[in-house]
């Protein structure tokens, strides 16, 4: 028999048993489902998490702000340190190991600023440009703070991807003037969107809508020429404690021993929450698979039975066959491709189902989700595993069957 006769007439078999073929697939369709939706949906799950977690800009970063010394002796000689201050680079440049870089940053707050024709309250920070390599903030369209900025103590300012919607809409803001304090800053840049719907907190908000000009220029116009209100460290995400005592040594060097600062190893929170989420998600891969795992499993005993079924209701079927001169591995060949089809069958259905349902979470994610290639070819492969798995001994059993036994039962 040839494969194509085979393959008509498995169709023929299945449609004229409707009901007990759907019966027999319910397994299959929710194994294939269940793995289509593990594969694309998890997947890119996964992947909005890490945009979000990476979006906060604390990979590797560990910060040092200014506190009062909480020691009585340090405290009365808090007169011997000057606070935090810009000069604290050259002690950080000259003895950084683990440190990789160091940026410090001012902070204004709130201020109140004018641009478009209209008047707003938007927070405002004196930044470098090791400042936007350390945080991870990559402008979107125009650039970001650059060196001949800082020496030129240039008026020149990026915005928030929110505060660019908001205030300018679809029209351009390059080039356009910010007034804060009565200075004018021209917008040289805006910074690309942070965080996602999955990965989102009040920080990574505030950052959409901040203000970034020079330091230089924030310590001329608003704080003073050497002061700063922070310093950003950055290192290897797997040598933040290294990281966190290296900081506080050198900061330590630069006040001269005064712990006028405390050390904030944010890295360490961010490495410690991104193995929680790997977890997390490893856990819903574990319960999708076993849903996959034991729905399969059903579906191939389902076939397996059914195509038992289907042979002794076809005994004198098989025993006709053999006697106008079908082969055995004919007769296998047949029932072994009808149980395969019953199994695509059901992993077609399963496939579609599951990107539907990979189309209705995608509405959760801003870049929206993509059915994985993957997810299709494991869905095909386990579906014609199954069917060939559960039909092997029912095949091999109907090829073996003699031809006047057959007829006779």
């Amino acid at each position: 028999m040839q494969i194509g006769e085979a393959v008509r007439t498995s169709a023929a078999e299945i449609l004229s048993h409707k009901l007990r073929s759907a019966l027999t697939l319910v397994g299959i369709v929710l194994g294939t489902t269940a793995l289509v939706v593990m594969v694309s949906v998890i997947g890119g799950l996964a992947a909005a998490v890490e945009k979000g977690i990476s979006d906060l800009g604390f990979d590797g970063v560990v910060f040092a702000v200014a506190r009062t010394p909480t020691d009585r002796i340090e405290h009365a000689k808090q007169g011997y340190s000057r606070g935090m201050r810009a000069a604290d680079g050259l002690v950080i440049e000259a003895g950084k190991q683990t440190i990789e870089d160091a940026a410090p940053v001012v902070g204004l707050g709130n201020e109140t600023v004018r641009m478009n024709g209209r008047t707003l309250k938007a927070p405002v920070e004196g930044v470098t440009p090791e400042w936007g390599r350390i945080r991870n903030r990559v402008p979107e369209v125009g650039r970001y703070i650059i060196s001949s900025d800082l020496e030129s103590r240039a008026t020149v300012a990026l915005i928030g991807h929110k505060l660019e919607k908001d205030v300018f809409g679809p029209e351009d803001p390059l080039g356009r003037e910010i007034l804060i304090r009565g200075v004018r800053f021209r917008i040289v840049g805006v910074l690309r969107s942070f965080g996602t719907r999955q990965v989102n907190n009040p920080e990574t908000e505030r950052d959409n809508t901040k203000i970034y000009i020079p330091l230089s220029t924030a310590q001329k116009y608003f704080v003073g020429m050497d002061t700063v209100h922070a310093w950003a460290f950055k290192a290897d995400p797997e040598k933040m404690d290294d990281a966190a005592k290296e900081a506080e040594a050198l900061m330590r060097r630069s006040h001269r021993g005064i712990s006028d600062f405390k050390i904030e190893n944010i890295g360490q929170e961010i490495l410690k929450a991104r193995k929680e989420i790997d977890k997390l998600i490893l856990n819903w891969k574990i319960v999708l698979a076993s849903i996959a795992g034991i729905s399969l499993l059903v579906g191939g005993i389902g076939i397996f039975s059914v195509m038992q079924i289907s042979i002794s209701e076809r005994v004198f079927e098989i025993g006709l066959r053999k006697s106008i001169g079908a082969t055995d591995p004919e007769i296998f060949g047949q029932f072994l491709i009808e149980s395969v089809s019953l199994s695509l069958v059901g992993g077609a259905i399963g496939a579609g189902l599951g990107y539907g349902i990979t189309l209705l979470a995608a509405q959760a994610f801003p870049d929206g989700l993509t059915v994985s290639p993957l997810a299709l070819v494991l869905a095909a492969g386990f579906a014609i595993a199954i069917g060939l798995t559960a039909g092997v001994y029912p095949a091999l059993r109907a090829s073996r069957l003699m031809p006047v036994d057959a007829i006779r039962a």
